[in-house]
This record gives structure tokens, sequence and C-alpha cells, in this order.
């Protein structure tokens, strides 16, 4: 019986040590979210992500502290006209980056608590399919011509 509970104890400590490494190597820079009129119930997040590690991390969700729901999404054409469509995962190979940036990939902030304004941050979040979360503070602005923020960061 001992051994099975050792076993089992080890099994647990792996997984905890392969959940944190891909979490660990996850780096967000550059995350800004637009800033629109008052009153507006969304508005989108960018960033750049990229994958510091020797291992295949996805993302597949998000959270930010000001919505219900954050949503990722691509803009695109289809029969000539703009279209976004949502994404249920962004897989990152070892050593490549993302571009959630306007009129490409970005995120979606839906059901917003209120407008933030631009100078405040807001706490944003990538979560990871392993459960983790990957979380940066993202400026507030009205467009991507602003002074960009060069924080790192990695958890």
């Amino acid at each position: 019986m001992t051994k099975y509970l050792s076993a089992l104890l080890l099994c647990g400590l792996v997984s905890q040590a392969a959940l944190a490494t891909e979490a660990g190597v996850l780096t967000i820079e550059d995350a800004w979210v637009r800033a629109l009129p008052p009153g507006q119930p969304n508005t989108a997040a960018y960033l750049t992500v990229i994958n510091t590690g020797g291992e295949r991390v996805t993302i597949v969700g998000g959270s930010a502290d000001i919505a219900k729901t954050v949503e990722m999404h691509s803009t695109g054409e289809v029969d000539g006209y703009q279209r976004m469509q949502q994404l249920y995962e962004v897989p990152l190979a070892p050593g490549q980056s993302s571009s959630f940036a306007p009129g490409g990939m970005h995120l979606m902030l839906l059901g917003l608590e209120k407008m933030p304004a631009p100078g405040d941050r807001v706490r944003l979040c990538l979560t990871l399919a392993v459960g983790e979360q990957v979380c940066t503070s993202a400026e507030v602005r009205k467009s991507a011509g602003g002074q960009q923020s060069h924080e790192h960061h990695q958890h």
C-alpha cells in the first residue's frame, strides 16, 4: 500500500512540474486594450505572445478583470467583407511567437463592467490547455500608435 501511495504522489508531483514548465515558457509582450467611448459593452485587446520553451504550448482562452468573457478571434476577408471568427485554440511551437493585433487575431473583451479610460491598466490573462494562466497588466489606449509598453511577463 505504501508503494502505491508513493507512486501516486510521485505522479502528482511530475504532473505539477510539467504544468509549471508549460506556463513558465510563455512570455507576453506589448499588451494593450483599446479604449472606446463610454457605454460600449465590448472592446478588444492586443499583445504578442512568445513560446520560449522547448515544447508546444496551446492557448485556449483568456480572462480580464473588467470583462465577463474573453474570446480569441481572427479577422479576415470573406467574399469581400471583413469578418470575425472565434478561435478555440492557438498553438505555439517552441520558439514561435504570435501577434494579436488590430485587423488580425485579437482578444475580444465581452460584457464589460465599464469601458476603461486611456491610461488605465487591465489585468489580462491567457489560459493554457493545461489549465494554467499567464497574466500581464495591459495599458488602455485609443490606438496602436500610442506609446508601446515594453514590459515582458513570463509566468
